[in-house]
């Protein structure tokens, strides 16, 4: 009954950026086969030329990577690709949940202060590209119909949508994570007690290691450090789906939420 995931699956990971040279990352980012690199050409067609690794939906170009980036500042992205699927059992960096699966890498930020500017850009294309599951590390206050008709789409084309439920230790509702069809994800402590940080209340739907935990950096490509947060209980969550979803494809969203 175990799995050690499969590359067949592939995990979103809308964030501000992924060092996607990383040591540990490169050998699980994901590729898109139908197109051809550096030729102008729109190929699959998907709408988006020459992604062949993923996509910067905060710059409209096909390089995910952040920006100058340094252990401090866009890095978010990188930890959290981390956490879900760094490479496994190749005796560098850590050993993620995710262990065998594919990391497609959204970036949607344009500087490395924290703000994203294209989130749901970059989940628009990660379903475009058939992204398995969506891991979305980011939010705010303030419900959208638009945004919510967005993710009713992901849910009906099988897509999981996975996201933070927010750090402000409070019970108010948080987006994206707080819309229908979305698996809300605070945080828990080394002592498996909600972290002091994390939202709580009846929108989240599962709670996940959060605190003080190890993964990649973007500040080299042999970087790794330490940071907290419901971003990393997210991202941990999205790796165990992948898992479940590696031993069953057949599950849907639903399903797989139900078996959390």
């Amino acid at each position: 009954d175990l799995t050690t995931g499969s590359s067949n699956v592939v995990v979103a990971i809308v964030d501000d950026a992924v060092l996607t040279s990383h040591e540990d990352l490169a050998p699980v980012i994901w590729t898109n086969t139908g197109e051809i690199p550096g030729n102008g050409i729109d190929d699959e067609p998907n709408g988006y030329i020459d992604d062949v690794n993923g996509w910067d939906a905060a710059n409209g170009d096909n390089d995910p990577n952040p920006d100058g980036p340094t252990n401090s500042y866009f890095t978010h992205g990188t930890h959290c690709a981390g956490i879900t699927g760094a490479a496994t059992n190749n005796s560098i960096g850590i050993a993620s949940i995710g262990y065998n699966i594919q990391i497609m890498p959204v970036k949607t930020a344009s500087t490395g202060n924290g703000t994203l500017v294209a989130p749901y850009l970059g989940v628009q294309y990660a379903i475009a590209n058939d992204a398995d599951i969506i891991s979305m590390s980011w939010g705010g206050g303030g419900y959208s119909n638009t945004y919510q008709n967005l993710f009713n789409f992901a849910h009906n084309q099988g897509i999981v949508l996975i996201a933070a439920a927010g750090n402000s230790n409070s019970s108010v509702l948080f987006y994206p994570a707080s819309y229908n069809h979305i698996i809300s994800v605070g945080a828990t402590n080394s002592s498996d007690q909600k972290a002091w940080f994390s939202n709580y209340g009846d929108s989240i739907d599962v709670m996940a290691p959060g605190k003080d935990i190890w993964s990649c950096l973007a500040g080299s490509n042999t970087s790794y450090g330490y940071m907290s947060g419901t971003s990393m209980a997210c991202p941990l969550v999205s790796g165990l789906a992948a898992l479940m979803l590696s031993r069953d494809p057949s599950l849907s969203p639903d399903e797989l939420e139900a078996c959390l």
